[in-house]
């Protein structure tokens, strides 16, 4: 591996833990900010509570998608086929965005649902916070990879541990509720 590499490659993964940081402390402080939600008692309020929260961090890929448009109506990108190859830089970091983000939210969407199906009246506040702190990673990823592509980590950061923590939790309550792990 070449030097310049392994220079991106380290300053790439030295911004990860301020990513991680972020987003856990951003949870946890919502956590004991936000008080429990009301009318959250059966299985079907809390999906739609899940609905509603999926709904919220859909505007993330909606305004990437808005983005692309934005730049491809202003450049020979407008074409696709023709200004194939000639996309501006910032078209192509918001076209990587909004292809991260859909990646990023088919998982957030489905740990709203599974979450939703776990959780307690008490703890449902949860999906609204990671909602919150979900929009905020994808911010801070999209700022990051606009002003250098590698400093978009701390965002990819945030989205990954929402979903990767998530996903853990809810096949550890999987295997429980089927085996009894």
């Amino acid at each position: 591996m070449n030097s310049e590499l392994q220079a991106k490659r380290a300053a790439t993964i030295r911004l990860i833990p301020i990513g991680l940081a972020l987003g856990l402390g951003m949870v946890g402080l919502l956590y004991s900010l936000v008080p429990p939600l009301r009318d959250v008692d059966t299985l079907a309020d809390r999906m739609v509570v899940a609905l509603r929260c999926a709904g919220v961090a859909a505007l993330t890929l909606f305004a990437g998608i808005q983005a692309v448009a934005g730049q491809r109506g202003k450049s020979e990108a407008i074409d696709p086929l023709a200004g194939a190859g000639r996309e501006p830089r910032v078209m192509q970091i918001h076209a990587r965005y909004t292809q991260n983000t859909l990646e990023q939210l088919v998982l957030f969407v489905i740990v709203l649902g599974a979450l939703s199906t776990y959780l307690d009246a008490g703890s449902m506040h949860l999906l609204p916070i990671l909602t919150a702190v979900f929009i905020l990673g994808r911010v801070v990823f999209w700022v990051g990879y606009l002003r250098d592509p590698l400093l978009r980590s701390p965002g990819m950061a945030i989205a990954f541990m929402i979903n990767g923590v998530s996903l853990v939790y809810i096949v550890y309550r999987t295997l429980r509720s089927l085996v009894g792990v």
